[in-house]
């Protein structure tokens, strides 16, 4: 049977709506808690545009349209800690987006329809987390690390945004076999294929706590992420990934200690995606050396971004299409993570 024919460029307007549909339910960094502190901010979660604020101490979601004539309520400015202020007609709703005040009728009672839409709305690890379904499924991305005093944490760094779905940059963060190809002599030898030896009861698979996991070993060159000054040798390391729909911890061992990367994924629309990561470790505790853990990290990741920016097609085709070959036992993650989101009714054009 010959495999159905896409067009890479295109995406179906139907797809698209599919796609949004199924990842309305999980939980998504959309900011950084210290960001909120300042007013109304806009954002566009999985293409819908939506205004975060504070009020009454905690961080609210809603649709960013006001009821009256359509105008940003991201605009807009907190009365009292209470109440976001509609800066065309001064229209005033509260945390559970209900107008409570308009000013032009005083004396009169407040229709009931004047409300917008809020959202699954709380704040972790520094971020605030949104989620756009009426019923959440599961937590936010988890980071045991970020609590535990063993570990010295640099701060939040929001990265540029990439053309690319959610699942392509869980993809090349999940990847362990284009190290050499894509990061020579950073995370591997240049040009030289390397199979990592897998750990674990299956080469992918779920822990306790319902996350995808794989664990392999290999060798890096010394850089700040084994704790060396890259000399050019090469150093074990032992790598343990807990995977989300859209979130990769990474864990990596080398001699000098531990090392974690923490990246959550913001859908804001089907081909952009912002990231916000938190780099960790319990080796090197010292702040004054956090940029060059910094600098590193961008350079990886710069180098994914080349990779994933041009895949096509812009939505990971499904399984059964065969438009995209899986080979086994090297794609074995990525078959798993593709496999698990279909199972979770993300199913893409």
């Amino acid at each position: 049977m010959t495999a159905p024919v896409f067009d890479v460029e295109k995406v179906p307007e139907q797809a698209i709506e599919a796609y949004y549909k199924a990842l309305e339910p999980f939980w998504y960094p959309v900011m950084k808690s210290v960001d909120l502190e300042v007013g109304p901010v806009k954002q566009y979660l999985l293409g819908r545009p939506i205004v975060i604020v504070r009020l009454d101490g905690r961080a609210v979601a809603m649709t960013n349209v006001c009821r009256h004539l359509g105008s940003s309520l991201a605009l807009g400015e907190v009365i009292d800690g209470s109440r976001l202020r509609c800066r065309y007609h001064g229209w005033q709703y509260d945390g559970t987006g209900q107008c409570v005040h308009i000013p032009l009728r005083e004396d009169e009672e407040i229709p009931k329809q004047a409300r917008v839409r809020t959202y699954a709305c709380q704040e972790r690890y520094g971020l605030t987390w949104v989620a756009l379904a009426e019923e959440p499924v599961g937590d936010v991305a988890p980071f045991p690390e970020f609590d535990d005093d063993r570990f010295h944490k640099n701060a939040i760094r929001q990265h540029v945004d990439w053309q690319g779905s959610v699942p392509r940059l869980v993809m090349a963060a999940l990847d362990d076999t284009h190290f050499s190809f894509v990061h020579p002599d950073v995370l591997g030898p240049a040009n030289q294929a390397i199979m990592p030896n897998r750990l674990g009861p299956e080469p992918v698979y779920f822990n306790d706590e319902g996350l995808l996991v794989s664990r392999y070993t290999t060798r890096l060159p010394v850089s700040p992420l084994t704790g060396g000054a890259g000399t050019g040798d090469m150093e074990p390391a032992e790598f343990t990934n807990y995977v989300t729909v859209n979130s990769v911890r990474n864990v990596v061992g080398v001699p000098a200690g531990t090392a974690v990367t923490w990246n959550v994924f913001m859908p804001v629309t089907y081909n952009v995606t912002r990231t916000f990561t938190v780099l960790g470790r319990d080796y090197d505790k010292v702040s004054a050396n956090d940029e060059s853990y910094e600098d590193f990290n961008l350079i990886v990741k710069e180098q994914d971004r080349e990779i994933v920016e041009n895949q096509r097609p812009w939505l990971l085709p499904p399984i059964r299409s065969q438009l995209l070959i899986y080979v086994r036992p090297e794609d074995a993650p990525l078959l798993a993570y593709q496999k698990w989101l279909e199972d979770l009714g993300v199913r893409q054009i």
